[in-house]
C-alpha cells in the first residue's frame, strides 16, 4: 500500500523538496545581499579614493601653475597615472587651453561629470574640479576612473558567492536526502506495518532500531498491534461462541414450531374426537328427553336449554379447532384454507377489503410449507387489524419455480428504523427460515406496508 504514494505526495519527497526550496530562496537572498554590499563597498571606495585624489591634485597643480612650471607638474602628474583604474587625466589653464593630457581624454565632446561611479553608463567614472590659487581661478582638471576593475571584483565576487551557495544546496541536498531516507524508511515500515494489520496479520512487528520519536512510536506501535490481537482473538472466541449459541437457539426456535404446530394439531383432533363426539352425545340425548317428554313444558324447556348450550359449546369449540388446526387445510388444500381463513377475517374486519390472487402449482407444497404459509397469512392479517387500520389488503400467492407470498395493505405503515421486533416478526423470520426462505419488508409512515416472503422449492 505505502509502495504506491505518487512521488509528489510521498513524504520523503515533500521533505526533500521543502528543505531544498527553503535553502535555494535563503542563499539567493544572502548571495544578492553580499553581491549588493560589494558593489556599495567598491562604489564607495571609487568615489572617495577619486574625490581625495582629484582635490589633492588640484591643489598640487595650483602652486606649479602660478609659478608656471610645467614640467615638474608633468613629472608630478607622471607618478600619480600610474594608478591602475585611472583611464586619464587632462588639466587646462584659465583660458580653456590644455596644459598636460594622460590618457584618452575626450576633447570633443568633453566628458559630462558623473555624480556616482554607479551612474556611470559609459564605464568611465568621469570627475572634475576647478584649480585656485588665493581664491582665484588658474584653470580645471579632469580625471576618468575606469571601472573595470571594479565591475570584475563584483563579477568574481558573485561567483564566488553563487559558488559556495552551489556547494551549500548540493551538500544541503545530500544530507537531506541521507536523513529523509533514514526517517521515511522508518515511516515506510510503520506505515507497511498498519497496512498488514489492516488486512488482519496480527503477527508483525516494527524493529525500534534507535531510541528516538520514531522508535518509540514503533514500540508503541508493537505493544497497541499485541493488546489489538489479543482482543480480536477474544472477540474471536465470542463471536463463534454467540454464533453457535445462535444457531442453537434457532434449532430450539424451528424444534419449538414444529412441537407446536404437531401439538395443536394432536389437540384439535382430540377435542373434535372426544368433546365433539361428546357434545354431540348430549345435544342427542337432549333431543331424545324432548320427544320422550310427553308435553311436560318443564322437561322441554330444560331438554331445550340444555340442546342450546350444547350447541353453543360446540360453536366454540369448533372455532377452537378451526383456529388450532384447521381441518379445510388438511382436507382441502392451502388455497382453500386461505380463502375460509380470508373470508372469516373480513366478516369480524367489516371495514376493510381483502383480495386474494394466486398462481401456479399450489396443491402439493408438502403439509410443513402449507401450514407455514398459513400461519404466516394468519399472523400478517393479526397484525393489520391491531396496527395498520388499513382500508384495503392484498394477498398474492404465487408458484414459479420457488413460492413466493406478498401480503400488502394501505395502513398507518411505520418507521422501519423504529420498528418493534416483537414476537409475532421474530416468529415469521423463523418460520421463513426454517423453511431456507427470505422475509423482505418495506414501510413507512403513512404509506402502509409490503411484506414479502420467497421460499425455495425442492
Amino acid at each position: 500500500m505505502a509502495n504506491n504514494i505518487p512521488l509528489l505526495q510521498s513524504l520523503r519527497c515533500r521533505l526533500i523538496v521543502s528543505v531544498v526550496a527553503i535553502e535555494i530562496i535563503m542563499l539567493s537572498i544572502l548571495v544578492w545581499n553580499n553581491i549588493s554590499i560589494i558593489q556599495t563597498t567598491h562604489t564607495d571606495r571609487l568615489r572617495d579614493t577619486a574625490s581625495s585624489m582629484i582635490q589633492q591634485i588640484s591643489n598640487t597643480a595650483g602652486k606649479y601653475m602660478v609659478a608656471v612650471d610645467y614640467a615638474s607638474l608633468e613629472d608630478y602628474l607622471k607618478n600619480i597615472v600610474t594608478y591602475k583604474e585611472l583611464s586619464y587625466l587632462a588639466v587646462f589653464d584659465r583660458d580653456n587651453n590644455t596644459v598636460i593630457s594622460f590618457g584618452d581624454f575626450p576633447e570633443n565632446p568633453r566628458p559630462e561629470i558623473d555624480r556616482s561611479p554607479a551612474q556611470a553608463d559609459d564605464g568611465i567614472y568621469d570627475i572634475a574640479a576647478d584649480i585656485k590659487m588665493a581664491g582665484q581661478p588658474m584653470g580645471k582638471v579632469f580625471i576618468g576612473f575606469s571601472l573595470a576593475v571594479m565591475h570584475d571584483a563584483i563579477a568574481k565576487s558573485r561567483v564566488r558567492g553563487v559558488s559556495i551557495a552551489a556547494i551549500e544546496i548540493i551538500l544541503t541536498i545530500m544530507v537531506t536526502i541521507v536523513i529523509g531516507l533514514g526517517l521515511t524508511r522508518r515511516l515506510a515500515m510503520l506505515s507497511n506495518a498498519a497496512a498488514r494489520v489492516e488486512g488482519g496479520d496480527y503477527s508483525v512487528k516494527v524493529a525500534t532500531e534507535t531510541n528516538d520519536e520514531v522508535g518509540k512510536t514503533a514500540l508503541a506501535f508493537n505493544r497497541m498491534v499485541a493488546e489489538v490481537s489479543s482482543h480480536t482473538q477474544q472477540l474471536k472466541k465470542e463471536e463463534s461462541r454467540s454464533r453457535e449459541l445462535l444457531l442453537e437457539n434457532r434449532q430450539l426456535i424451528h424444534t419449538s414450531l414444529e412441537i407446536q404446530e404437531e401439538e395443536r394439531k394432536h389437540l384439535a383432533r382430540e377435542l373434535h374426537d372426544e368433546l365433539g363426539q361428546c357434545l354431540t352425545a348430549i345435544q342427542a340425548d337432549a333431543e331424545l328427553i324432548r320427544d320422550l317428554s310427553n308435553d311436560n313444558k318443564t322437561i322441554q324447556t330444560s331438554a331445550t336449554a340444555i340442546m342450546f348450550v350444547s350447541s353453543r359449546v360446540y360453536d366454540v369449540v369448533h372455532s377452537m379447532m378451526h383456529r388450532l388446526r384447521p381441518s379445510i387445510l388438511d382436507n382441502l388444500g392451502l388455497v382453500e384454507a386461505l380463502k375460509d381463513e380470508i373470508t372469516a377475517w373480513e366478516k369480524r374486519h367489516l371495514d376493510t377489503q381483502c383480495e386474494f390472487i394466486y398462481s401456479g402449482e399450489l396443491f402439493n407444497l408438502g403439509e410443513r410449507t402449507n401450514i407455514s404459509v398459513y400461519r404466516l397469512v394468519q399472523e400478517c392479517l393479526t397484525n393489520i387489524s391491531k396496527h395498520a387500520h388499513a382500508k384495503n389488503v392484498k394477498i398474492e400467492l404465487h408458484n414459479t419455480n420457488k413460492l413466493t407470498l406478498k401480503i400488502m395493505d394501505d395502513g398507518e405503515g411505520f418507521n422501519m428504523g423504529s420498528v418493534n421486533k416483537g414476537l409475532g416478526l421474530i416468529g415469521m423470520r423463523e418460520r421463513i427460515s426454517s423453511l431456507n426462505g427470505q422475509l423482505d419488508i418495506q414501510a413507512a409512515p403513512n404509506k402502509g406496508v409490503l411484506i414479502t416472503m420467497t421460499i425455495p422449492l425442492v
